[in-house]
């Protein structure tokens, strides 16, 4: 199987440089991905299901993982319907079904939670959700539901679990190539104090924001822990300044913020680790990788400010052409880029529904009648529109049952501060981006695994 040859670290730099290449080539024609997606999918679904239902998932896991990594190049690319444009929502159901299929009920939290989440299906207060609202709104959702009911505490190696997690770099990195050659000449873009499409692969800015930050913190944990994903020290180094790089260039804020803040709980919560069994080595060595890390990241910001001009800075500081002419005060809601402002709507049509909510994916209609339809972008106060008094149980075991969980059932584990802190990536993105990646419900799943010790 080409996935279990990819597995091995031998080969690190080839695939790597595979990648970089099919990057490229996606920028040329999508053929190149679809070719290679069915190809891997073909040649290594059988076995891979035939070991999952013999109580061996590690194989699974590494073929969706890596085939769910290309969803947001497969949309930069345009290979819909060849490739589903929600990718990474029909793959995470078809895990989760397959999963609670192998290994049964592991958590009744799971069924719990799709119990909640269901019934706002059945009713539409505003007479305008179509199919693409209920794939869009409940898919995601269901894929976190059926997660949560097979996945909590799968075992699995602590190497298999690092192949997990360089599969998605390798995705990553592909879509960090393809946007990186789709950008003009810097000299070319007028940067504004709004989010750039010219450095996105003309894709949403704040979906590949999502996935560069992703890729970004991916590159870190790889330089902190010394894995060479890429094949060598020094090019992880590189990657990691080229993910940081170009997601700033995207003046998508959300994404690279998630991303830093999980590179710094990574930091914070690996050397709490070492220092509390005496680690001493260990600990100075992650503290001067994170040192030599940070230096770098904050090089790269100095960079990328200078080529905007200062406009980068402005950006984060949460500017806005109307705020530095006079006309309009820098309000909570204008740093949020609107989002504030969502969130306290979600609550007035709760506090207005509060038992049956809005119905699943409606707020965003009802939520700004004069200016019309306006996408939810925070799960958290969603759940409350859409779903009620059900939305609100379901928020409090997503976003506090869960990460409690997490962190209890791995006490005393050594590789406890990966797995909270990917819990933490995934619970944050749904506060820019609610669930439109793969990104939340796939780090939820790698969450609740468990890892054997070292």
């Amino acid at each position: 199987m080409i996935i279990e040859g990819m597995a091995s670290d031998r080969r690190n730099l080839f695939w790597t440089l595979f990648h970089v290449l099919l990057g490229f080539l996606c920028t040329v024609t999508p053929v190149f991905l679809i070719v290679w997606f069915y190809f891997i999918f073909l040649t290594n679904i059988r076995k891979s299901i035939t070991f999952l239902t013999n109580k061996k998932p590690i194989l699974f896991l590494l073929l969706f993982s890596y085939l769910i990594s290309f969803e947001v190049l497969d949309r930069m690319a345009k290979t819909s319907p060849f490739i589903p444009y929600e990718l990474g929502k029909y793959f995470l159901v078809i895990v989760g079904i397959l999963g609670v299929f192998s290994f049964g009920i592991r958590n009744n939290m799971g069924l719990l939670y799709l119990f909640l989440i269901s019934p706002a299906l059945l009713y539409d207060f505003s007479g305008e959700r179509n199919y693409f609202d209920i794939i869009n709104y409940y898919l995601g959702p269901l894929a976190v539901g059926l997660i949560l009911a097979f996945a909590d505490g799968l075992m699995v190696s602590k190497s298999a679990f690092n192949q997990i997690l360089k599969f998605l770099f390798w995705g990553c990195l592909a879509s960090l190539v393809y946007t990186f050659i789709k950008t003009p000449d810097i000299e070319e873009i007028e940067f504004s104090l709004k989010a750039q499409f010219d450095t996105t692969g003309g894709h949403s800015s704040n979906q590949v924001s999502t996935l560069l930050g992703f890729g970004m913190f991916l590159s870190f944990y790889s330089v902190l822990n010394q894995l060479k994903f890429s094949g060598n020290r020094i090019f992880d180094l590189f990657i990691l300044i080229g993910f940081t790089f170009q997601g700033l260039l995207s003046f998508s804020r959300g994404g690279m913020i998630v991303g830093l803040l999980g590179i710094i709980l990574l930091v914070i919560l690996k050397n709490a680790g070492q220092l509390k069994i005496n680690a001493e080595k260990k600990l100075k060595r992650s503290f001067l990788i994170g040192v030599v890390a940070f230096v770098s990241l904050y090089g790269v910001f100095e960079v990328a400010n200078n080529i905007t001009r200062g406009n980068l800075l402005l950006r984060y500081q949460g500017e806005t052409q109307g705020t530095l002419l006079g006309n309009k005060e820098k309000t909570a809601n204008h740093i949020t880029t609107g989002r504030l402002e969502i969130f306290e709507k979600d609550f007035i049509l709760f506090f207005e529904y509060p038992l049956t909510g809005v119905g699943c994916g409606i707020s965003q209609y009802l939520r700004d009648k004069e200016n019309g339809k306006v996408a939810s972008h925070l799960e958290f106060s969603r759940m409350f529109a859409d779903h009620g008094v059900l939305g609100a149980i379901g928020a409090y075991l997503l976003f506090i049952a869960v990460p409690f969980r997490v962190w209890k059932k791995n006490k005393y584990s050594t590789n406890r501060y990966i797995l909270f802190v990917l819990l933490i990536v995934a619970l944050v993105t749904t506060f820019h981006a609610a669930i439109r990646t793969f990104v939340t419900p796939l780090l939820i799943l790698l969450a609740i695994l468990k890892i054997e010790d070292d």
